[in-house]
């Protein structure tokens, strides 16, 4: 797969695991295209990643999410793999006093869910343009937590596992376009385990004391991308999910229900 992907999109690659993936990429030689809301991140990686073009965007403005992003893609038309990494989290209770809430909470499920979900119905008709004549990806960024929820994070595990749900009915729907379209355009869940990003640095003591000393191990970023990648490679590969957890939740998740799915004779 990484031999067909030439040009990438990644969505939220200022940090953490999209930053990861933009510098990997970058070095095997791709044109990489990220985008993040703080601009000073972006400026930094352009100055280090020479040829790195970035786009500020906050997708969490939904107002302006498709225009940015058909304009994006006119800019960029030979955009053939696009990652959507751009996420948030945070850890609270429904039962404590705190105020505040309702906006953490939409603010996250806009983020981690809401955007991408509305992204697809600009992203897929490009990727399904250019399907018609060359190999295209769309790859979402989903979590063991998508599969395993915990009671510590209540926004982020329900948008997680509505990824999960994204990519199996996007696989869907592709499954039902001509022939050329469906060999040619992959959908790809990256399910992560828990991988050391800033992504629950402000809180991420508290949580620890929460796990009670049951904290899975952490994977660095540099590890994981390089994982991902290697799983890129095996051919029509569904979920990468990293090892520990996450693995054993989606194998789990196709052992129950991968059969239902046949029988309905739909792609999962």
């Amino acid at each position: 797969m990484l031999d067909t992907i030439n040009t990438v999109l990644i969505v939220g690659g200022t940090s953490g695991i999209g930053e990861g993936f933009a510098r990997r990429l970058h070095d095997l030689g791709k044109k990489v295209i990220i985008t993040g809301r703080r601009q000073d991140r972006l400026n930094a990686l352009a100055t280090e990643l020479p040829s790195l073009e970035t786009v500020q965007w906050d997708i969490s403005d939904l107002t302006n999410l498709i225009p940015t992003s058909t304009a994006l893609l006119q800019k960029f038309p030979a955009i053939d793999t696009i990652i959507l990494t751009a996420g948030i989290q945070h850890f609270f209770s429904f039962f404590d006093n705190t105020a505040g809430k309702e906006s953490i909470i939409t603010n996250e499920i806009t983020t981690n869910l809401t955007a991408p979900l509305l992204l697809c119905t600009t992203l897929l008709p490009h990727l399904s343009s250019l399907a018609q004549h060359k190999p295209t990806h769309l790859i979402f960024v989903g979590s063991g937590l998508g599969f395993v929820p915990l009671g510590l994070f209540p926004a982020y595990c329900p948008a997680k596992a509505g990824i999960h749900s994204l990519a199996v009915l996007v696989r869907q729907q592709v499954a039902r376009q001509g022939e050329v379209v469906r060999g040619n355009l992959g959908v790809v869940e990256l399910v992560p385990p828990y991988v050391d990003t800033g992504l629950d640095g402000a809180f991420r003591e508290e949580v620890h004391r929460e796990f009670g000393g049951h904290v899975p191990e952490m994977v660095g970023v540099g590890e994981y991308v390089e994982e991902v990648l290697g799983g890129l490679e095996r051919e029509g590969e569904k979920e990468v999910a990293g090892k520990g957890f996450a693995e054993t939740a989606v194998g789990k998740w196709r052992e129950a229900f991968g059969g239902v799915f046949e029988g309905l004779g739909m792609d999962c």
